[in-house]
């Protein structure tokens, strides 16, 4: 009786000759908290592995009037940012808003940056709040998720090699 090719490919002696190492190497992430609430995740996710991941926030207080004044600096800085990584993760609160993340994708599309784009929502988000921070982030994530809860960053960041 001949075996098939998938009980071949998984016996002890074909696993002889398999890597013991991984095949791939993790990327250089920056990931942009794009409202208040999601800084938190983003700092708790580079705090999980600070040697490949940097926090880079897009968020500001719409009552601070110094934001204006450190535009130009910080958005040197992201695009800067954007050129050293592997990867680029936006994360963001259902009901925010995403326009700033959506003009920096744009600089990362332009320099060959994947995006990846989570948003961060509870079951009961009414649709017009997730659709609001969606939106703009449509065009340029190439992996738009939308997330139940922040737990699951954590898992999507492994996922990504991130």
């Amino acid at each position: 009786m001949a075996l098939s090719q998938s009980t071949r490919a998984t016996s002890a002696y074909e696993a002889s000759f398999r890597s013991r190492y991984a095949q791939s190497t993790g990327r250089w992430a920056s990931l942009m908290a794009l409202d208040p609430a999601s800084e938190i995740v983003v700092a708790r996710a580079v705090a999980g592995l600070p040697e490949r991941r940097r926090a880079v926030a897009l968020s500001y207080d719409a009552a601070d009037e110094t934001w204006i004044a450190q535009l130009r600096a910080r958005a040197q800085a992201l695009l800067d940012d954007a050129a050293c990584a592997d990867l680029v993760v936006m994360i963001a609160t259902a009901g925010a808003d995403a326009q700033a993340g959506a003009l920096f994708g744009e600089a990362c599309r332009v320099r060959g940056v994947p995006v990846t784009a989570l948003v961060i929502a509870a079951l009961d988000t009414p649709d017009a709040d997730l659709s609001r921070t969606l939106a703009p982030l449509r065009p340029i994530a190439s992996m738009l998720v939308v997330a139940q809860g922040a737990d699951y960053v954590d898992d999507m960041l492994h996922a990504l090699r991130a």
